[in-house]
């Protein structure tokens, strides 16, 4: 480790992760190129041997493991910069506070958006990417639209962090539930009420089992909503769930759930790993709408017949899907290696990498549909599947975007359960839910006086 210009010292024992040498293959662009002089090879560049340094990335969100880190990302840097070696501090132990208080260093905070506040606002990480854009002339045209927009509202106009991975907005269907019932597959270019129609269709009782025609998660469904509803309103920063969009969105999500036969028993079962077994483990669901996960991880499902499908459409929003949810790896204002990590982040959204992550089953952040269509090209089990629907043809604009979306979130998630339980009625569970996050808000506002 003495050969690094500084060192960090990782609180979780052996995390830090060895790099392979300097001597590596694939460094090409790590160096400046110059003629040898004289003899036969004078023509022939070489690389200019750069100073060791070793560039640490906090994951602030995921609990990735070392492993796949490296797997998706490290090792492919290190790659490229023989002169990088690249370190790794997991979620959630060391937190950004415990990292400060022992003065490790670390230049690159991976965090998802909801906790993009907690995580570099709150800790005063933010660090404005303008000047190195213009300085090395980076192309931000090459970005999704609505991820780039979405980095430009965070940042006040300026630019945090770029994004190196995309979200899932695809429909997973099982295709042996729709062969044993008779039913047609789904269709790309369905209109909610489609969908609807055939979640009505897919649910039933068939012996002693009932079959749920869709699940869909209501917490990424709400922030993602595909009418670009904010969760706080932007003038006042208190919770609004008052507009009449916002109902007309809530009762159609609701109306999945009053299907005969398609209401879930446990509140547990709306989300996370007990909603997703009712789909792979169980396999009583015919389709899961998630409108989560950057990837392969996420959306490959054991022991069953699966595809995919697009997003639905709302009438008044044809062609429109979820609104963006990309993964930021963002710049540490602390890093003292800010012009290499920012070189970092540029090879990570560069063609060359974004392609390569792309075939291995990582969703581009990219504005480019060859790379978006390479998506899982290194897995034969996906060669059949209609690759096309894990992305929108268009993501929905972003909406304003909080500190408080959090917390504003969290009660309308439970509002939305709270009435698909049968426990009040819709009016009631969203006007609870405005009066209780803007209590929590209040109280967060209050304890930083």
């Amino acid at each position: 480790m003495g050969r690094f210009r500084r060192k960090t010292v990782l609180l979780l024992g052996a995390l830090t992760i060895v790099a392979s040498g300097c001597g590596g293959a694939g460094g090409t662009g790590s160096g400046t190129e110059r003629a040898v002089e004289g003899g036969t090879n004078a023509k022939e560049p070489v690389k200019e041997k750069r100073e060791p340094i070793e560039l640490v990335f906090k994951d602030a969100t995921f609990g990735w493991s070392a492993d796949d880190f490296m797997k998706d990302y490290g090792a492919a840097i290190e790659q490229k910069f023989p002169h990088i070696q690249v370190s790794f501090i997991p979620y959630p132990k060391p937190a950004i506070a415990e990292l400060f208080a022992s003065k490790t260093k670390f230049d690159i905070v991976i965090s998802s958006l909801l906790m993009f506040n907690d995580n570099m606002l709150e800790n005063g990480l933010q660090y404005d990417l303008t000047p190195l854009i213009k300085k090395h002339k980076y192309n931000l045209d090459r970005l999704e639209p609505t991820a780039l927009a979405l980095a430009k509202q965070l940042a006040n106009g300026g630019i945090y962090g770029l994004p190196v991975a995309g979200a899932a907005s695809t429909i997973v269907y099982n295709k042996v539930l729709f062969d044993k019932f008779g039913v047609s597959y789904p269709k790309d270019g369905m209109t909610w009420d489609e969908f609807y129609e055939l979640s009505r269709k897919m649910s039933r009782i068939e012996g002693d089992v009932r079959y749920h025609g869709s699940l869909v998660y209501p917490n990424f469904m709400l922030y993602r909503n595909p009418f670009s509803l904010s969760l706080i309103n932007a003038n006042t920063e208190k919770a609004d769930f008052s507009s009449s969009k916002w109902k007309e969105y809530m009762e159609a999500m609701l109306g999945i759930y009053r299907l005969p036969n398609n209401h879930l028993d446990k509140k547990n079962q709306f989300g996370g790993q007990v909603g997703k077994e009712l789909f792979e483990k169980d396999q009583v669901v015919a389709m899961y709408l998630n409108a989560s996960g950057t990837g392969i991880r996420e959306l490959t499902y054991k022991n069953m017949d699966y595809d995919f499908v697009q997003f639905p459409a709302f009438q008044d929003a044809p062609g429109l899907g979820p609104q963006p949810y990309p993964l930021y790896f963002y710049l540490s204002a602390a890093s003292e290696l800010k012009e290499e990590a920012f070189e970092v982040l540029t090879y990570l959204t560069s063609d060359e990498f974004q392609l390569e992550n792309s075939k291995k089953g990582i969703l581009t952040a990219l504005n480019n549909k060859d790379i978006q269509m390479a998506f899982a090209q290194n897995y034969p089990e996906f060669k059949n599947k209609n690759i096309k629907a894990i992305l929108p043809a268009k993501l929905a604009p972003s909406a304003y975007r909080s500190k408080y979306d959090g917390i504003a979130r969290g009660e309308l998630e439970q509002a939305f359960i709270s009435a698909a339980m049968g426990e009040k009625d819709i009016n009631t569970a969203m006007r609870e839910a405005e009066d209780s996050a803007n209590k929590k808000i209040d109280q967060v506002k209050a304890q930083k006086k």
